[in-house]
């Protein structure tokens, strides 16, 4: 009963951490990539499919180095649109690495609390923490740490960090128990020592977990709202500018 109690409350914080704030759950939103963007200072370089378009500020498009010949209402469209991207795609990646931070100290503080300042349960979640760290800054970072987009990178780190979910739960069970049988040590009743901590350690997990999700929401809906305006305008400007009608970053679903 105790192993199935640690699996619950392990797997409950995996999916916290794994799955990422921007695509945590359906009540959001489940954005759909499909083009890698970079930001160059002023424009924006958009690669799908071994095409690479750029767009500037002042709206101008083109398709490797030849430019295109627009209209001014399509030049306004692109403009808008590339004044959006630079806006959302830095507070997009700040804000999923910072809230990657502040729940996973919010969560590390918990298990400080029960389990003590050397539970090797606290080091197992915090390498799981770094690696989702390092993967938001290969998908949402350059060389240079110029902002971009990596869609494939991102998608990859997701369906990854799924299929890690089992293998985290089974790790981090056994250093939970290990922890809690340590602290038993030199208590007269063992069993009703770790039967009553494991279940404190739950209780209080679950509830930070459900605060943090609690939490997070309303910057999950901003970054839900800002891709939902990147496909209206993707999809104004494909209405404008038919060779476009193929192209697009996002498909909310």
């Amino acid at each position: 009963m105790v192993k199935m109690n640690v699996s619950n409350l392990v797997k409950s914080i995996a999916v916290l951490l794994a799955t990422l704030p921007m695509f945590v759950s359906a009540e959001t939103c489940r954005p759909q990539l499909h083009s890698d963007i970079a930001i160059d200072a002023d424009s924006l370089v958009i690669e799908r499919n071994n095409n690479t378009f750029r767009i500037e500020s002042n709206g101008s498009l083109f398709f490797d180095v030849h430019k295109v010949a627009l209209s001014d209402q399509q030049r306004a469209s692109l403009s808008a649109y590339n004044k959006t991207i630079r806006n959302d795609l830095p507070y997009i990646s700040r804000s999923l690495s910072n809230e990657l931070q502040t729940s996973w100290r919010a969560l590390d503080g918990v298990i400080a609390n029960e389990l003590g300042e050397k539970s090797s349960l606290r080091g197992e979640l915090g390498q799981f923490h770094q690696h989702l760290q390092n993967r938001v800054v290969t998908s949402f970072y350059g060389s240079d740490r110029s902002p971009m987009l990596n869609h494939e990178a991102l998608t990859m780190t997701v369906k990854e960090l799924e299929a890690s979910v089992p293998q985290l739960i089974a790790t981090v069970s056994s250093r939970g128990l290990n922890d809690i049988a340590t602290l038993s040590a030199d208590k007269p009743n063992k069993l009703s020592y770790i039967s009553s901590k494991m279940a404190s350690l739950q209780n209080k997990l679950t509830d930070e977990v459900k605060t943090q999700r609690h939490r997070t929401q309303a910057v999950r809906q901003d970054v839900c709202a800002r891709l939902s305006d990147w496909q209206v305008q993707e999809e104004n400007i494909q209405q404008l500018i038919p060779a476009l009608s193929g192209w697009k970053t996002v498909t909310m679903l």
